[in-house]
Parts: structure tokens; C-alpha cells; sequence
């Protein structure tokens, strides 16, 4: 084994194992270190396929006996050669009268559910394909006729390219069935903007939903949304509700406990 990869298997170098197996596919790693490995030393390092989870974007009550999926297709260049995602292209591939068997199973998570009273506000924080629950969850509170107000914050890269749904949306608000809708498109302006932006911007108005009971949902990127999304929530408090850094700190994981703000990330 060369140097590098010495230090990597044995821990000397843990920050930038981490960086490894977050940035690279299986075959990155090959690529990178080909004469490190045995065809049996392969198979005894990977793990089986594990399944993927994805949000399920649809309500059973709006769109009867079907469930939406919203999936991104991996699809990168690395060194001049394609990288493919296993499930998502295979998911992207599948044609309507496609007869390629697809094996699913339900996962629940308890902790990411509608407020039981429909009279709550909402207010969902979604970028990218994170909005995913969320359009079940608009879906949902409308035809249980919820009377409780609904939020969405959304952001992508490009508006023309990936503004998902972004007719439910629009007709949403026209209907009124989603109340407050904020974007941002990174990408579309010299100066980044992203959703941590609009929180800030909103964050006044934001403060008086939450003090007024509503429910709090961030869903998507684990590494770098999250974490910010978190931070510019806390700055909120701050900001407009006059907490310090660490008492706001507190009030947002009371709202963890007390399941008023929920996040499913990964």
C-alpha cells in the first residue's frame, strides 16, 4: 500500500478519510490507489448495495394509488470519465412502459410528520430535491382542508433549470393553499444567494409564525444546507427576538423535542 493510503486505513489522517468517502464513489478510489488492492481484497471491503431512501412527493388522499418519487440523477465527470449514481440513474431510465421490476418497502419516520392540528402553521425549508416531502405535505393539508398557514422556502441553482414543481407552486399561491413562498437561485446573479439568505431577510415575520405555534421542517443536504440553515434560524432568534447566542441555541432544540422543528437530512 503506498504512504498515503497507509495513513488513511490506520486513522493517521482522519480529516481527509472523511473528505474521501464523502467525495468519491468506490471506483474513485480504485482509480486512485490501482495497485492497492486484490480482486478478493475488494470484495471483502465493499458492503452489499445498500437500498436508498427517498421523500415520498405526493399525498395518498391527492393522488390516490400512486407515490411520487423526486430524484436527482448522480450523472459527474471525474478525470475525464462518467460517473453514474446506481439508483437514481436506474430510477431515471425506467420508461412508463418500462417492465423492469423495482423492489421498494416504506420506511417510516415518525419524527417528520404533520402537525395532528390542522389550524398550526407550517413552514418548510426545502432546497433541491428536498422539497420533496413538502409537496406531499401542501398536497395533503389541502385536502384535509387544514386551516393552518403554509411556507415554503426553496433553492436551487438556476431558476429557468430547476425550479421543481414550480407550477404547483405558483398555483398554490394563486389558490391559496401556500401562503408564503421564497426562493433563491445561487446561481442566477454574480452574488450567491441560498435559502439561509431568505430566512435572514424573513426572519422577522419567520420569528412571529414560530412564536405563534408554527411547525418548523428543514429537508435535504446534510453537509452544508443544514448546518447553515440551523445557523441563520439561530441568528433569527437572535436578531429579532432578542435571545443570546446560546439561549437561542436552546429555544431551537426545545423545538426539536417538542417536535415543532423536525429535519430529515442526508
Amino acid at each position: 500500500l503506498s504512504a498515503e493510503l497507509h495513513r488513511l486505513r490506520d486513522g493517521a489522517d482522519a480529516g481527509a478519510l472523511r473528505e474521501l468517502l464523502r467525495d468519491s464513489q468506490p471506483l474513485d478510489v480504485l482509480e486512485r490507489y490501482p495497485a492497492a488492492w486484490t480482486g478478493e481484497e475488494i470484495v471483502r471491503a465493499l458492503r452489499p448495495l445498500p437500498p436508498r431512501l427517498y421523500s415520498i412527493s405526493s399525498s395518498r388522499a391527492a393522488v390516490g394509488d400512486e407515490l411520487h418519487l423526486t430524484v436527482a440523477v448522480v450523472d459527474y465527470l471525474r478525470d475525464g470519465q462518467r460517473r453514474r449514481g446506481a439508483a437514481s440513474s436506474f430510477l431515471g431510465g425506467l420508461s412508463p412502459d418500462s417492465a423492469a421490476p423495482l423492489r421498494a418497502y416504506i420506511e417510516p419516520n415518525p419524527r417528520f410528520r404533520l402537525p395532528s392540528d390542522g389550524d398550526r402553521d407550517v413552514i418548510m425549508i426545502g432546497p433541491g430535491t428536498g422539497v420533496a416531502p413538502f409537496r406531499a405535505f401542501l398536497q395533503e393539508r389541502r385536502e384535509a382542508g387544514a386551516r393552518g398557514r403554509n411556507w415554503l422556502f426553496f433553492g436551487a441553482r438556476h431558476l429557468f433549470s430547476e425550479f421543481l414543481y414550480q407550477t404547483e407552486w405558483l398555483e398554490a399561491r394563486r389558490d391559496g393553499s401556500l401562503h408564503r413562498l421564497d426562493v433563491a437561485f445561487s446561481r442566477d446573479q454574480p452574488a450567491k444567494v441560498y435559502v439561509q439568505d431568505r430566512i435572514r431577510e424573513q426572519g422577522a415575520e419567520l420569528l412571529r409564525w414560530l412564536e405563534g405555534g408554527a411547525h418548523l421542517y428543514v429537508c435535504g443536504d446534510a453537509q452544508r444546507m443544514a448546518p447553515d440553515v440551523h445557523a441563520a434560524l439561530r441568528e433569527v432568534l437572535v436578531t429579532h427576538g432578542g435571545r443570546s447566542a446560546e439561549d437561542a441555541e436552546a429555544e431551537l432544540a426545545a423545538l426539536a423535542a417538542d417536535r415543532r422543528y423536525a429535519r430529515d437530512v442526508y
